[in-house]
């Protein structure tokens, strides 16, 4: 395997290398990020400026005619379902956690590209084709394992529901029993 690898990837097609696979995938890392985050914080902006107008409604529904009090407290609903929605969908599709993610690997990839070619850490003494391999070892071994992180964050919501469920059912089983 690894002979096969250094067949293919060194010394020649190395810069190609960093180029077609490692900057590319530091780009898509970095834009997959940077667009979670966005989903993010703007699921969290909604949420806490609905949260806001909400509590708002409810005070200002006290002082209104009581003509007004039905549509105070149907904004009021409506203000606090949007919350409750933007709660259920940030669950569902996890923006915080693969922004993270994301994130994260972006930075490992560069950190290691960085530590290549200042010659240091783990490639400190190497030789060129000694330390090109084992760049290529670890930037795979980084790319596959976010592959493996990011389907468990894709299947891990539905589980966390679920498990969710099943604790309260037997939260309530166990207070209908006593």
């Amino acid at each position: 395997m690894v002979n096969q690898l250094s067949e293919k990837v060194m010394p020649s097609s190395f810069d190609e290398y960093l180029e077609k696979r490692v900057d590319d995938q530091i780009a898509y890392f970095d834009q997959a990020a940077i667009h979670n985050q966005k989903s993010y914080k703007r699921l969290k902006l909604m949420a806490i400026s609905c949260n806001i107008l909400t509590t708002m409604t409810i005070a200002l529904a006290f002082t209104v005619p009581e003509s007004y009090k039905l549509v105070m407290g149907i904004i009021a609903l409506i203000l606090s379902t949007v919350v409750l929605a933007t709660y259920q969908i940030e669950e569902f599709a996890s923006f915080g956690a693969k922004w993270e993610k994301f994130r994260l690997v972006a930075e490992q990839l560069k950190s290691e590209r960085f530590l290549y070619r200042a010659e240091a850490g783990r490639y400190t003494g190497l030789a060129q084709d000694a330390s090109q391999r084992l760049f290529v070892e670890t930037n795979e071994g980084i790319i596959r394992g976010t592959d493996i992180a990011y389907f468990s964050l894709m299947v891990e919501p539905g589980k966390r529901l679920e498990k969710r469920l099943t604790e309260e059912q037997g939260r309530t089983t166990g207070a209908q029993q006593k």
